[in-house]
């Protein structure tokens, strides 16, 4: 059976290329480097006209106003001789999306990790949390925030966390100092930790100020996780045990797959009262809801039609509909409906309880395309429950709050400007957040054009010779 560390292990793969071409490639993608970096330095002003802007902690729509951008900040003057100026009249401006589980290639693969971060700002997402860092994601990150590289802000883990790296007290304190001196932004954690590396894992963390985020091992328990200062806790995970009746004979089964294999055991009269400890403990919740429906009951066929598999190699297509089969044929169709719906259950409760939720899909991943996914989380928070405004919060003023960064998710001078232009209102629909005419990124302009530029490059190398 695949566990979950299995799952992350899939990447968004490029089709093979033979050493000379590969060679390259990479000194070609060195060269657009160095010149995005010369382009990048060249500050010019911009100045949105007759934007509408979207205030999302209100769930309203300003009247048509200018906006302008100098300097990779909102400001309220500049000198406005040389500003390129952006007619958005009918168009609306939000900021920039967040994606709080994604997952960053290992940057031995140039092409492959410049890809995965332009597909997720041609959505609109300004920043992502990688969840399973390396050594050069440390560089990745400062590149990304200097302007030599192209793509959102980077937030990044360390290494996995797990029972294999981590099988003793000892160790979890090496490793936890190594991480924080090396200056990744958080811990991740994976299954397999014990109760005593666990708490010597996370102790260590608070006293050097580190968060810790991710899974929550089964010897562990969502309880412990929750008396933790765990940051985040990302699918959900450990709720479905605690869904489960003491004295039900399922108390004492193996979960499964985020609980999957206990679906038929799960409590919905549970659900209130552990939201309300979730909220009381201060965690917040990235639910990877997009995730769990692509595996458990969506249409397969119909997840191979989509339109972003344009951008996903045929090969990696067809190992995502192969192991989507092999999970679903350990359960019946009745439990993976029902684990499906008291999921979102559990989203629409823990939002009622005011505990914190993140928008995150986790991409790459199963059916789950960079970026793409990111909508795909949105509405399907909607359809547990959320208005669209209170979606937009979890990508957007949510995070701010949650990394205390306040500078960040806003449209006022000072604020960061990571913005997406939109040609509808997201506040009637959640899917207008599809509705791209631009993002900017550090007060760095994408048009239409340039992120279908994008696209199509991505399309190009994924699948040459059209789509499989």
């Amino acid at each position: 059976m695949m566990n979950d560390r299995t799952v992350h292990r899939q990447k968004l793969a490029m089709p093979t290329q033979s050493k000379p071409l590969l060679a390259l490639i990479v000194l070609l993608s060195l060269l657009l480097s160095v010149l995005s970096a010369k382009a990048q330095t060249h500050d010019q002003a911009l100045i949105f006209e007759n934007v509408r802007l979207v205030d999302i902690d209100s769930a309203t729509v300003g009247s048509p106003q200018r906006l302008m951008v100098a300097g990779g900040a909102i400001v309220d003057s500049l000198d406005e001789s040389g500003a390129r100026v952006v007619d958005a009249e009918g168009l609306f401006l939000i900021p920039g999306l967040a994606e709080m589980h994604a997952h960053v290639p290992n940057t031995q693969n140039v092409e492959q990790v410049q890809d995965v971060l332009n597909l997720f700002l041609a959505h609109g997402v300004t920043t992502i949390r990688g969840m399973l860092g390396e050594p050069g994601h440390l560089t990745l990150r400062a590149e990304l925030a200097s302007g030599q590289r192209t793509g959102p802000r980077l937030i990044t883990s360390g290494p996995s966390l797990n029972g294999n790296s981590v099988s003793s007290v000892e160790q979890a304190v090496r490793l936890v100092r190594n991480q924080s001196e090396a200056g990744y932004d958080f811990l991740k954690l994976h299954p397999g930790l014990w109760p005593e590396t666990f708490d010597t894992l996370t102790r260590t963390a608070d006293g050097l100020g580190m968060d810790y985020a991710g899974h929550v091992s089964l010897a562990v328990g969502l309880d412990r996780a929750l008396a933790s200062n765990q940051a985040t806790i990302d699918h959900l995970d450990g709720y479905a045990q605690a869904l489960v009746p003491p004295d039900h004979p399922a108390a004492n089964q193996q979960p499964g797959f985020f609980g999957m294999a206990i679906a038929h055991a799960l409590d919905s009269a549970r659900i209130e009262a552990v939201a309300e400890r979730t909220h009381v403990a201060g965690a917040w919740n990235v639910p990877t809801q997009t995730l769990i429906e692509n595996i458990a009951v969506n249409n397969v066929d119909e997840l191979m039609e989509r339109p972003a598999m344009r951008w996903v190699p045929d090969g990696l297509r067809q190992q995502w509909s192969g192991q989507i089969t092999q999970l679903r044929a350990q359960h019946s169709a009745d439990d993976l409906g029902r684990f499906v719906d008291m999921r979102r259950k559990l989203i629409a409760a823990l939002h009622e309880a005011d505990a914190g939720l993140l928008l995150g899909a986790d991409a790459p991943q199963i059916m789950n395309v960079p970026g793409d996914s990111t909508h795909h989380e949105l509405a399907l928070l909607v359809a547990s429950g959320l208005a669209p405004a209170e979606a937009l919060a979890t990508g957007t003023t949510k995070v701010a709050h949650f990394l205390d960064q306040p500078a960040h998710a806003c449209l006022a001078p000072g604020c960061v400007a990571d913005l997406v232009l939109l040609q509808a209102n997201p506040l009637e629909n959640i899917d207008h957040t599809r509705a791209i005419a631009g993002v900017m990124r550090a007060g760095r302009w994408f048009d239409r054009a340039a992120l279908d530029a994008m696209l199509a490059d991505i399309e190009q190398r994924a699948n040459p010779t059209g789509p499989g």
